[in-house]
């Protein structure tokens, strides 16, 4: 039980990590460049160390191999007059010029393969700083335009959101409206039907039209013309 809560809380812990690194994803990647930038700058100033060594190497080694030819030249006198103790002293020294020229043109040879790695690697990796700084840039460039984005919407929603409750309340004026205006035409029926239900009655009266809809008269004229024959009116 322990471990499977102590694995827990580590996998909680790497996920709660990953979301402080995705949320600062670009000033992680900008410090990263930075720091890569930084190294490049340091193994430039190791380039400039080295070619300064190889340098200082192939002075010395062009200093040696003069010195050995000086000294050649004095041991071929030596000999050519049967000094063969002086001639055995000069052979001495060329033999140690030998060995620091041997020993400077191998160090020379590694310092230049050395500088030939290191120019390499400081291309290859400014090349790849250029590539993250174009992508850094491209990704900021998104970052800012889906902010943007994000804006406009929350915007067009608050605006969307708003227009919905003005049509609504537009709907509720028009339904207040129309209800308004049926109110209106009903009552101006209701008038005309009493209008005409006052002068129908006063022309029935008067023996001219004929009894108003819906009278006791009506409804007895109806009946009368359903009898066969017809019942007079009294």
């Amino acid at each position: 039980m322990l471990d499977r809560l102590l694995t827990l809380i580590r996998a909680r812990a790497h996920s709660a990590g990953e979301a402080i690194t995705d949320a600062h994803a670009l000033e992680i990647l900008e410090q990263q460049i930075r720091d890569a930038a930084d190294g490049v700058r340091e193994a430039g100033r190791q380039l400039a160390t080295l070619m300064a060594r190889e340098m200082q190497d192939r002075r010395a080694l062009d200093s040696v191999r003069t010195r050995l030819a000086e000294h050649e030249r004095y041991a071929l006198a030596a000999l050519a007059r049967n000094e063969e103790a002086l001639a055995r002293d000069i052979a001495a020294s060329i033999g140690g010029d030998e060995r620091e020229r041997d020993q400077l043109t191998h160090r020379a040879a590694e310092t230049v393969a050395a500088i030939t790695r290191l120019r390499a690697t400081i291309a290859t990796a400014a090349q790849r700083i250029a590539t993250l700084r174009r992508e850094l840039a491209g990704a900021r460039a998104r970052a800012a335009l889906r902010r943007t984005n994000s804006r406009i919407a929350q915007r067009c929603d608050g605006a969307a959101s708003a227009l919905d409750q003005a049509e609504a309340t537009l709907a509720r004026i028009r339904e207040r409206d129309t209800d308004s205006a049926d109110y209106e035409v009903a009552s101006e029926i209701l008038r005309r039907e009493a209008d005409g239900t006052s002068l129908r009655e006063s022309l029935y009266a008067a023996g001219i039209a004929e009894p108003p809809a819906y009278s006791a008269e009506a409804v007895l004229l109806r009946l009368r013309a359903l009898q066969s024959p017809p019942i007079a009116a009294t």
